[in-house]
């Protein structure tokens, strides 16, 4: 404690001392793609399956599903001894209408999802640029003499290499994050067909909400990352000297482990959130 003081003796200017970190921020920028930009060479490989293979084959289970549930529907009249009227029927024909518009649009669907999120976090982007988004840690402050030279920079380094693992981390996710996508997409149709058939709506329903959930992820990832900074921004506001000193150097280094620690967990707080 002695030696703080001492270290945290002398400003410096704020672009000498791994001032910003803004690579934090950079790292997000594949969360605003869509499938089709984020690697168009996969996507058109996905289409194409997609469409010449999975549609079809979704047609044909359609017709099966929909042949049973009519059969279920005329079993379940008969039972009744009543005659076939409209209500009876309407449920069942509303959903086929469904069915039928949807199937064809089995891609875009998928992007309309994604690109909910997407719009959520471009205007999460906006309003945190706005209030100005950087890492102020501790490159105000230089050392005297040789060794807190040595201290300031192994510390400013330390947090410096905890981020760039947080990068790291954000691209697999990202990276990880389009793969399941991209693996999903050519059973959208499948998932769309089965929403006719009561007995098996709970799979097109559980898809759906795992897109969604992966959506919910990327504004996640986003929000984890921005968060970090607005919380070091809001930590050394009104902090000056060796108190300033003291708090940046603790709490950039816990925040940069809870960065790492949090972002591993966007999955899973995507998937609570969507009841899964």
């Amino acid at each position: 404690m002695v030696m703080l003081p001492f270290l945290a003796n002398e400003k410096i200017s704020a672009e000498t001392l791994f001032e910003g970190f803004n690579v934090d921020l950079q790292s997000t920028a594949d969360l605003v793609k869509n499938l089709a930009n984020y690697n168009p060479t996969v996507w058109n490989f996905v289409s194409a399956i997609t469409k010449q293979v999975m549609t079809p084959l979704a047609i044909a289970i359609l017709t099966v599903l929909v042949v049973l549930e009519f059969s279920n529907a005329a079993r379940k009249l008969s039972a009744t001894d009543g005659g076939a009227t409209f209500e009876f029927f309407a449920p069942l024909i509303l959903r086929l209408i469904m069915v039928v518009i949807l199937l064809p649009n089995a891609m875009n669907i998928i992007e309309a999802i994604l690109e909910v999120g997407t719009h959520v976090i471009s205007g999460a982007a906006r309003i945190v640029s706005k209030g100005g988004m950087s890492y102020d840690t501790f490159s105000g402050f230089k050392g005297k003499g040789i060794v807190g030279n040595m201290l300031i920079g192994f510390i400013a380094i330390l947090i410096f290499v905890c981020r760039l693992i947080s990068v790291v981390i954000v691209n697999v996710l990202i990276t990880m994050r389009f793969i399941q996508l991209y693996l999903m997409t050519p059973f959208t149709p499948l998932a769309i067909a089965t929403l006719i058939h009561e007995e098996h709506r709970h799979i097109g329903i559980g898809f759906f909400k795992n897109v969604i959930a992966y959506a919910i992820q990327g504004v996640l990832i986003f929000l984890v990352v921005a968060f970090v900074s607005l919380f070091q921004n809001a930590a050394n506001a009104n902090a000056t000297g060796v108190v300033q000193f003291i708090g940046a150097v603790t709490g950039s280094i816990v925040q940069a482990i809870l960065l790492i620690v949090a972002l591993i967990g966007t999955q899973r707080t995507a998937r609570n959130i969507m009841g899964m």
